[in-house]
């Protein structure tokens, strides 16, 4: 539980540094840094919950319920987790494009 809280932390430390950066961004990497944010949002808020909800009544855990509520959150992470994945390889392609377009001199 106490990993989970790190990680939580580290994802908050992590949107704000994301927004301190999206003025000097590039725009795609603002739309990247805006299509990220309120997922990574709402998936920290809504672990939080359940592990306020876990602190408060940890024998609901197995109920069908929460159980779902685990396996939808997991899903959400795993969809903002192949969202960042897709907006790297998206920065790692345009950045060996625009390294070709310098050196074969292509005017943009």
């Amino acid at each position: 539980m106490e990993r989970i809280k790190e990680r939580i932390n580290a994802i908050g430390k992590t949107l704000s540094r994301l927004q301190e950066l999206r003025s000097s961004a590039s725009p795609w990497q603002r739309e990247a840094i805006d299509g990220i944010m309120p997922v990574a949002k709402k998936l920290a808020s809504n672990t939080t919950a359940a592990i306020e909800h876990l602190n408060k009544a940890p024998l609901k855990m197995r109920e069908p319920q929460y159980q779902q509520y685990l396996k939808s959150n997991a899903e959400a992470a795993s969809n903002l987790a192949a969202l960042v994945k897709d907006f790297v390889e998206y920065g790692k392609t345009r950045t060996t494009l625009e390294a070709y377009e310098r050196k074969l001199e292509v005017p943009r």
